[in-house]
């Protein structure tokens, strides 16, 4: 065995130490030479600095921040190319790199039915391939240029995304054009996100988060809404590459836009894209509206899921309009009821109670409206109390005035937020995007500051009494029946749902018989 550098070392010491000494001894220690009047040290020390330690004053209070500076927008051009696909792109030459965004209409709102799911399946197969390379020779070929392509479906949009490094675009721009244009859609791709699909939703089912988030939908916008719908094992079985070559055929450049951000020009952009693109004239296809909600009658709802220690609780219902003129006293009224740890729902559930690890909640926009959501993961023997200590929250923000602590807690966090979202050429692309998508003009957050800094206590009040109604929530709770059924049955005796009916539905949101009792 080949001897390490430090037993070398000590082999060698103890070799030499043990050996006749030739060497001689080192000189005996001299007296140190008398130090110089001038040069002697004082009688006496200063005191050393006190000692600070964790309980210490200045650690009972946060720095205070500084005062916001304004936040520019990033400029943004907007044009159409030859096809008719609107661009918008914001030119930012620190950085080689550029971001794409491409976000068509469309999406899972309107799936065939009995089909649920097919714009996520599909926009998911689009993506695993091309019609010259497979899944994975598509990974490598991205993989050798340092560059990534995704593609998503939500409820009401739909699309692809993709990044490199400026030196790669070409070659990106390629794959990222053959993806649109020339997708693989391959049968043995589509079985395989089928499959797994299935077992995620098996899983899903005996998780009472996951049934939370399942069936919510459903219960707010009732289970025939395009926004309600769920996804099923059997719809999801009856999917068909045919499905999916029809849905790829649909995405069509004059319902989309593209959104690419970072180290490139108009000029660029014209040539390089719209060159690629070029093919893609496909018309859009006219959609049925979605309507209104339709939610499902009842106040109380409940999903049985034996076993469970602990109970999912979501209190909901339907708010304003994101081009609301008090957004900013709404939003800064949510961050306060439920939007962060220090939120008051937060507080209370958590650390006044110990009833969760964390709760909470806000509004969930769309073009339409919204839907509050307040939620938590609760411990399955303080299900009802937790509850009532909801509505007891939103009750609150609706009495009185919030603090001047709270209010300046939540505006200073929104503000000093806001650079944030021009960071990245992700986060500045997914800012725009929303921005249209609602309706807004682009320079909506060059006046945020201001409007922020001009919401008073009393209009946080004012927006609470207009856009939170614990009147007409629903709540929806999975848990356990034998641990919450007396807890539940309290509330619609005496509580805050004094009155309702429970209704009983399933993990698929299908209303069940009553049980006896």
């Amino acid at each position: 065995m080949k001897p390490t550098a430090t037993w070398t070392a000590a082999a060698a010491w103890l070799t030499l130490a043990a050996a006749p000494t030739a060497w001689a001894a080192p000189p005996a220690a001299q007296p140190a030479a008398p130090i110089p009047a001038a040069a002697q040290p004082a009688a006496a020390e200063a005191e050393p600095p006190a000692l600070q330690f964790p309980e210490a004053e200045f650690r009972s209070k946060a720095p205070a921040a500084g005062a916001p500076r304004p936040v520019a927008t990033p400029k943004a051009e907007r044009w159409k190319l030859a096809n008719g696909l609107e661009v918008l792109l914001v030119e930012r030459h620190e950085l080689p790199v550029v971001t794409l965004e491409l976000v068509v209409e469309g999406g899972s709102a309107w799936d065939p039915a009995g089909k649920e799911g097919l714009a996520s399946v599909c926009m998911a197969l689009q993506g695993e391939g091309t019609q010259a390379l497979d899944k994975l020779q598509l990974a490598e070929a991205l993989g050798d240029l340092g560059s990534s392509i995704a593609t998503w479906a939500s409820v009401d949009q739909q699309g692809l995304q993709a990044a490199t490094l400026k030196r790669n675009l070409l070659p990106t721009l390629d794959l990222f054009a053959d993806t649109v244009l020339k997708p693989g859609l391959r049968q043995e791709e589509l079985a395989r996100l089928v499959a797994r699909r299935q077992a995620a939703l098996q899983a899903s089912k005996g998780n009472p988060t996951s049934v939370a988030a399942r069936v919510g939908a459903a219960v707010a916008f009732g289970p025939g809404h395009g926004w309600g719908r769920l996804v099923q094992a059997q719809s999801l079985a009856a999917l068909t590459v045919a499905d999916c070559q029809g849905h790829a055929a649909s995405l069509s450049p004059s319902n989309a836009k593209l959104f690419v951000v970072g180290d490139m020009t108009r000029a660029e952009v014209d040539a390089e894209l719209g060159k690629r693109l070029q093919p893609w004239t496909t018309k859009a296809s006219k959609r049925a509206a979605v309507g209104p909600a339709k939610p499902m009658e009842g106040k109380l709802f409940f999903v049985d899921q034996p076993g469970a220690e602990q109970s999912v609780i979501a209190v909901m219902h339907h708010g304003p309009l994101r081009k609301a003129k008090d957004y900013e006293p709404t939003a800064l009224m949510m961050a306060i009821l439920g939007g962060g740890f220090s939120s008051r729902i937060n507080m209370n559930l958590r650390e006044k109670h110990g009833w969760a690890y964390g709760a909470g909640g806000g509004y969930g926009y769309r073009p339409d409206g919204s839907l509050l959501n307040l939620q938590a993961s609760v411990r399955a023997d303080a299900t009802g109390p937790a509850i009532a200590e909801v509505f007891a929250e939103m009750n609150g923000i609706r009495d009185k005035p919030v603090t001047a602590e709270e209010l300046e807690r939540e505006r200073q966090g929104a503000i000093l937020s806001l650079p944030a979202r021009w960071a990245s050429g992700r986060s500045i692309a997914n800012t725009f995007q929303t921005l249209l998508y609602f309706g807004l003009p682009l320079d909506w957050y060059s006046g945020f500051v201001a409007r922020a800094q001009a919401v008073t206590a009393q209009a946080i009040q004012k927006a609470g009494q207009a856009h939170v109604r614990p009147a007409e929530a629903m709540v929806l709770v999975v848990g356990d029946a034998a641990k919450v059924q007396a807890q539940l049955d309290a509330l619609l005796a005496e509580g805050p749902l004094k009155g309702s009916k429970l209704v009983r539905i399933d993990s698929d949101g299908r209303v069940q018989a009553p049980t006896a009792q």
